[in-house]
């Protein structure tokens, strides 16, 4: 069974805390409901029922609750027709039951007719009333049906200061439970609805996170690209910090690696020209023809050429790759910036006699970095120089087509072998140059760098008359 995908998963968090929490409220507010409801109900007899004590104390004094005429009155009363819409429901009598007692608690009136004459003295309303405190009872019809229970609720009947008797009005519970049941109705339709709200917005939730969430998982994953921008969070700092932490431990690694890299391969490319030149220093320290000691020493000063040519070259490359240097690109002339290449090249050139050929037809203003491109340049005239042979030729020309400008740069040397065209640009990789001498292998990574990071290609093709190295912008 495939494992929930991380939405899911915080989803299914949020609804669960929800729906648990949800549940507890509306169950602990329904169980709030009726005592509220008999609370209210509470309230209201006892208002109607000391009204109705100061109103009838005239009665109680002159012995008329007991005649047909008191009776008639009451009655008269509590038939009254109601139009009254309360809410949803329609009431339209009075639901209500009074009963008098004297201050022994023997019933003197009561409006059903049935306890005339009864002791209601041990009744908790009737009790605690002729004991001077607040009187009140709820009684059930029915002991196993809780809607079955009638409140009462009792008021001191006084004349002259002196307890005459008490007067009790009660309410059936039925009559309230319409409103009861409707207001949990309700309530339970707000609180589906509230969930169900709460639900979308859980979604909305959980959908965000998880698309925080996977784009630093794709940033993560896509930090092996170059130049790969991290991703940014409005509301969500803690991301940011992650994204932050992520990018600096992808440096370090990066940097540890690179310089691992850089060591192993400066050690190994070391050893070739310091053997050579432990091997002269040993053979200068026995007597030797001056012939040879001038070829020993030759070497040397060639072995320690190429160490120093190796050693700048790789500072340079590393600058480049780990980019701790600015790379602002600013209008430049290509034909200028190879003129002052060849300028400091002018002894190579007289020395091995070389002619050279400069077509500038097209305008040769670019957008680049002048130092890195000079570099670039200067790797390329430098091969150039060092394979065209005694008294050959160089020509250099530009021209503009798609769009593009070329500057293509040839020697009449010798060709480049089929096998070694697909490996000139890696890294430590060279040819034997016509004088036997080795170069370090990274003038073409690095141009190969400089004009990847100026969104252009270098080409080296084999031609009738010797190699051409095209720089295309």
């Amino acid at each position: 069974m495939a494992s929930l995908s991380i939405f899911v998963r915080i989803w299914l968090a949020f609804a669960v805390v929800l729906l648990v929490g949800s549940a507890l409220t509306v169950n602990a507010l329904q169980h709030q409901i009726k005592p509220s409801v008999r609370q209210v109900v509470e309230d209201t007899l006892a208002d109607n029922a000391n009204m109705l004590a100061a109103i009838v104390a005239n009665d109680v004094v002159n012995r008329q609750v007991q005649t047909s005429q008191f009776d008639q009155r009451i009655q008269a009363a509590l038939a009254r027709p109601i139009q009254a819409r309360i809410w949803n429901f329609q009431k339209d009598r009075i639901s209500q039951h009074v009963y008098i007692t004297n201050q022994h608690g023997m019933v003197l009136y009561d409006s059903t007719g049935q306890h005339i004459g009864q002791d209601f003295s041990r009744w908790n309303d009737v009790y605690l009333t002729l004991h001077g405190q607040y009187g009140v009872r709820s009684t059930r019809t029915n002991p196993n049906d809780e809607t079955s229970s009638t409140m009462y609720v009792a008021a001191p009947i006084v004349s002259n200061g002196q307890l005459i008797g008490v007067l009790s009005l009660s309410k059936v519970g039925t009559s309230v439970q319409p409103f009861i049941e409707q207001t949990q109705r309700n309530m339970l339709l707000q609180a589906g609805l509230v969930v169900l709200l709460s639900l979308l917005l859980c979604g909305v939730v959980a959908w965000w996170l998880r698309r925080s969430i996977n784009q630093v998982r794709r940033y993560a994953l896509a930090l092996a690209q170059p130049d790969h921008a991290a991703p940014h969070f409005y509301s969500a700092s803690e991301l940011n910090d992650l994204t932050r932490a992520i990018g600096d431990m992808r440096q370090q690694l990066e940097d540890r690696a690179y310089v691992e890299q850089y060591i192993h391969t400066l050690t190994h490319e070391l050893k070739s020209p310091l053997t050579a030149i432990r091997a002269s220093a040993e053979l200068l320290q026995d007597p030797l023809p001056p012939a040879d000691q001038q070829r020993f020493a030759r070497n040397i000063d060639q072995q320690t050429e190429r160490l120093q040519q190796l050693v700048e070259r790789l500072l340079i490359l590393a600058r480049l790759e780990q980019g701790h240097d600015d790379f602002v690109p600013q209008p430049i002339d290509l034909s200028a910036l190879t003129n002052e290449g060849l300028e400091h090249r002018h002894s190579e050139l007289v020395s091995k006699q070389i002619r050279l050929s400069c077509d500038y037809r097209h305008s040769t203003h670019v957008s680049a970095e002048p130092f890195w491109l000079g570099q670039a340049i200067g790797n390329v005239l430098d091969n150039a120089i060092d394979f065209c042979p005694q008294q050959g030729q160089i020509s250099i020309c530009t021209q503009s087509m798609d769009e593009q400008l070329q500057i293509m740069i040839e020697n009449d040397g010798p060709a480049i072998p089929d096998y070694a065209l697909s490996q000139v640009f890696d890294r430590y990789y060279s040819l034997p140059r016509p004088n036997g001498r080795k170069s370090t292998g990274i003038g073409l990574t690095l141009v190969h760098e400089v004009m990847s990071r100026h969104h252009g290609t270098i080409q080296i093709n084999n031609t009738q008359h010797g190699v051409r190295v095209v720089l295309c912008f």
